[in-house]
């Protein structure tokens, strides 16, 4: 009876532990689901802001294509150009046109609202006029300065164009304005361009125009007083038409937009699309470029959707989704802790007795759970689990033991054997060089040629003694990889020819060595030696009898490339893998007398693995082998 009074205080305090979690857990859910909730809205509506950008852009250009052919049929019936005060008037008015002019090829002003006949219009710096000098209509948006517009209209125009620039200190005005510009060519008899008639709507304060663009994609729609979507035209980046409201229900002409956007749009002439704080309201806005007919960013179309409504659809969505969401979950964790609350307690001892025992704490005693029938056999089988593991444990730790000092034993005694071989053999190929060479007199051919057999013997087994040497420092781990700067031609390639020259010249083999004399390395010099040696040794080994052997070595794109190429009887395609293995040697009627350890190769990728290098091999059956390595130069 105690044990089930234990036993429901110890479940009451991990229910409220797992309760406090789930309830963490479903926080952040709902932080999860505002957050994507927030993007999606968000995304909705700047995709929504950049397709009504494009709208407005293709309705803004075909008004200008509309209004610019429309004038020109209107030129059509017109015939006397030196009468056309009247003309001009009538279609100006018509139109709603700003300024409405003709002047001749050279620029010279004939009829309209010049302020003085005398100045010449500069045609070749108006894009839209110098298009319609070719006898083509033209059309676009033009920047035009003070000095053109009092040209074009005298004192009235550049004054009915200003648009004063609002910051925190004082008050500027702007010198310049947009227009909506076209040029059309009044041609004789002949087709000949005689003159020019051409104007525009100025842009600056033109509210109607932005209204209306306002209005094809967003409609009349308000939001506490302001308009939902809003439409802006910019010289460069000042607020000259917009139905951006600001304080005190004004259009906020003259504002500027931020440094931000100016960077992108007017300097970089890219769109910039985000979240934006417009004069007093934050508004998921898109900024394009304005250019005129020669490429020339000029201002800014801007259009922005209010974010406030955004945000109250934004809120009553969170609201529908989250209340849902959390008496669903509510529910479950109630009855997922009340079934499991059951037996996780038990369970959890039990993962904590695995624990231990993965880290050897074989003293770790289960508890019984007498309650739990399952909880119980399991914990059973554990415990006898446990037991055979920790005899187990014991043996092998016994056998492994042994192992090791049969190990320690085996490199000891082979370290021991190799280095008392190698001072009598270093000896006896002494004494045996000494002997060819005739140092003491001339032999008999048959002895001679039975002295250079003992003497290649001896080459081939001191180079197995040399090999034994070196595995026994793999084995042990010491062999490591001291890099430093060298010269590899003087340090490597030198001492190692030099040194297996005699083992060529026993088999009567040419040795071509092809190495640059200036090679900086970062390497080991003395596992670079023992590489080298490896192959050229192996090289004069397995080479045919009188035939060629090649060393070369290059440095290219950082790395340096040996290749030890021999004429011999090689290997075959099926035997590559074999080549790099420890104790592997290839059995072929040709070299079945040649001795060798099986070990000068698998030390060279040793060697090259501890350079973060390669080895490889290929070869022409019966004709040649070659043998290289490569490794970063630094």
């Amino acid at each position: 009876m105690r044990k089930n009074v234990r036993g429901v205080t110890l479940r009451s305090a991990f229910l409220s532990g797992m309760l406090t979690v789930v309830m963490v857990a479903i926080l952040i859910i709902g932080l999860i689901s505002v957050i994507s909730l927030e993007r999606n809205v968000r995304r909705e509506a700047q995709e929504r802001v950049n397709n009504d950008l494009r709208i407005v852009n293709q309705f803004y250009e075909e008004k200008l294509r509309i209004l610019a052919e429309s004038l020109e049929r209107e030129v059509l019936l017109f015939t006397n150009v030196k009468d056309a005060g009247h003309w001009l008037e009538r279609i100006g008015a018509k139109y709603g046109l700003t300024v409405l002019n003709v002047c001749d090829m050279d620029g010279h002003p004939i009829t309209g609202s010049y302020a003085d006949l005398k100045t010449k219009v500069p045609i070749k710096a108006d894009p839209v006029l110098r298009k319609a000098l070719s006898g083509k209509l033209s059309w676009g948006t033009v920047r035009l300065e003070s000095d053109r517009l009092f040209l074009e209209g005298g004192k009235a125009l550049p004054n009915a164009m200003l648009v004063y620039e609002l910051d925190q200190e004082n008050q500027r005005a702007t010198n310049s304005a947009l227009f909506e510009w076209f040029a059309c060519p009044i041609k004789d008899d002949r087709e000949r361009v005689t003159a020019l008639v051409y104007g525009g709507r100025g842009i600056n304060y033109n509210f109607e125009l932005v209204d209306e663009l306002r209005s094809l994609v967003f409609g009349d729609e308000h939001h506490q007083g302001k308009p939902v979507g809003t439409v802006t035209f910019f010289l460069d980046g000042i607020r000259v038409a917009t139905n951006v409201l600001g304080p005190g229900q004004r259009r906020a002409v003259g504002t500027y937009v931020s440094k931000q956007v100016q960077h992108k749009v007017l300097e970089q002439g890219k769109i910039w699309q985000d979240r934006a704080w417009v004069v007093d309201n934050w508004y998921i806005s898109a900024y394009q470029p304005l250019v005129d007919p020669d490429g020339r960013i000029i201002g800014m179309i801007y259009v922005g959707l209010l974010e406030a409504p955004y945000r109250i659809l934004r809120n009553r969505l969170v609201i529908n989704i989250l209340w849902p969401l959390l008496v669903v979950l509510a529910a479950t964790v109630a009855i997922s802790l009340y079934l499991v609350g059951r037996i996780t307690a038990p369970v959890r001892d039990l993962s904590e007795a695995a624990s231990n025992l993965g880290q050897g704490k074989w003293d770790y005693r289960l508890k019984d759970y007498p309650t739990f029938r399952e909880i119980g056999s399991l914990g059973r089988t554990f415990k006898n689990m446990q037991a055979a593991i920790s005899e187990r444990d014991r043996t092998l730790r016994d056998k492994n033991e042994i192992l090791e000092q049969t190990n320690r034993n085996y490199m000891e005694m082979l370290g021991f054997v190799t280095h008392e071989l190698k001072s009598p053999l270093a000896a006896i190929q002494s004494m045996i060089a000494v002997l060819v060479d005739g140092l003491v007199g001339k032999l008999p051919e048959q002895v001679q040629m039975l002295l250079t057999r003992i003497r290649r013997n001896c080459e081939e087994l001191q180079d197995m003694v040399k090999n034994y040497l070196d595995l026994s420092r793999v084995e042990r781990g010491e062999m490591v990889a001291h890099k430093a700067e060298l010269d590899f031609y003087s340090e490597v390639v030198k001492p190692v020819t030099d040194q297996t020259a005699q083992l060529f010249h026993s088999r009567m083999m040419s040795q071509e060595v092809n190495c640059g004399e200036s090679l900086k390395v970062l390497a080991d010099p003395e596992l670079m030696r023992i590489a080298l040696t490896n192959y050229l040794t192996n090289a004069a080994k397995y080479g045919r009898e009188g035939g060629k052997a090649r060393l070369r070595v290059e440095c290219n794109q950082d790395q340096l490339e040996v290749w030890v190429w021999n004429e011999g009887e090689g290997f075959k395609t099926e035997d590559h893998d074999k080549l790099f293995h420890k104790f592997s040697r290839l059995r072929n009627p040709n070299t079945a007398e040649k001795r060798g350890s099986g070990l000068g190769l698998f030390l060279c990728r040793q060697i090259l693995d501890l350079h973060n290098g390669e080895v490889w091999a290929k070869s022409s059956p019966g004709e040649w082998a070659e043998f290289g390595f490569h490794f970063p130069s630094a």
